[in-house]
């Protein structure tokens, strides 16, 4: 199998394996979107100051260094034509580089219905460690929990930094382990206000006129696993309080139904594997796994 590495030469060859790959991955999730240009999604990534990669006639794999200090195989980063092993190759062809350069932490994004890609990614003692998600919205009926759920406004900023923080430091503790750096609340809310919100929606749950939980969605941009008219749950935070109440399930249902009212057919997700609560939580809410997000630290 001849190896070479990955140039701007290769982006229309590139494009076609992965919009092989993606036609394929649409069979087990209808929802991912059809109308994807492949070579732009290709070139967006590849074009990032950085990136590097091999190809062969049957597969390429390149990564981009990102703002976290990993080396990630982005979504559109590989794809293989044929036999899975040949990931593998390249990959191996590829890394050595990477941790020359000081890389040591590498990242790759594989759609979650191709086994044997994933089963040759852990064989390169890569491991799961987050869910891309979706579903379709629905006219959800109300969960009772006791609480009521109304739009969010700027005076609700200063709550929903504090909730952003109690999610974030729910995940500090064993065996999510995340490690993000916490920001005080007054740092929180100031980014909260300086945001631009207009792809936004924010709503709040109140229980006795105090604010207990929010879900906070998101425009996302499209690209190969977000169709156009998407919205995307970014955010539901409760207070420690107020979990196991019901409120994150009253949330929910509240933005699905929210969303198939306002012309979101499609809703996507995601979260870590070692957050077990989110974990448990998103599949028992109807949302199915579109891409795995792997992870290796060498050593």
């Amino acid at each position: 199998m001849e190896i070479v590495p990955f140039t701007d030469a290769h982006l229309d060859a590139a494009a076609e394996m992965l919009a092989a790959r993606h036609a394929r991955h649409r069979e087990a999730e209808p929802l991912l979107p059809a109308d994807v240009d492949f070579r732009a999604q290709v070139e967006q990534e590849w074009s990032v100051d950085g990136a590097s990669g091999f190809i062969s006639p049957h597969c390429y794999l390149f990564g981009r260094p990102d703002a976290h200090g990993w080396f990630t195989v982005g979504i559109g980063g590989h794809a293989v034509d044929g036999d899975a092993e040949h990931a593998r190759d390249l990959y191996a062809a590829a890394a050595g580089a990477w941790v020359e350069a000081g890389h040591s932490k590498h990242m790759a994004f594989v759609p979650a219905s191709d086994r044997e890609l994933i089963d040759a990614w852990f064989r390169l003692s890569f491991g799961a460690s987050a869910v891309l998600a979706m579903r379709e919205t629905a006219p959800e009926e109300p969960f009772e929990a006791g609480v009521t759920i109304r739009p969010g406004t700027p005076d609700d900023f200063g709550a929903a930094a504090r909730l952003e923080l109690a999610l974030l430091e729910s995940m500090q503790p064993s065996p999510s382990f995340s490690g993000m750096t916490l920001r005080t609340p007054n740092e929180t809310e100031a980014e909260w206000r300086a945001d631009d919100f207009s792809s936004f929606e924010l709503f709040v749950a109140e229980r006795d006129s105090a604010i207990v939980g929010h879900v906070l969605l998101y425009r996302r941009p499209a690209d190969l696993r977000v169709p156009r008219d998407a919205i995307d749950l970014g955010q539901v935070s409760v207070f420690p309080e107020a979990r196991g109440t019901g409120v994150g399930r009253a949330l929910t249902a509240h933005a699905i139904r929210w969303a198939h009212d306002h012309g979101h057919p499609t809703m996507t997700t995601d979260w870590r594997m070692t957050n077990l609560w989110a974990s448990r939580f998103w599949p028992k809410r109807g949302f199915r796994t579109t891409f795995l997000r792997l992870y290796r630290s060498i050593p």
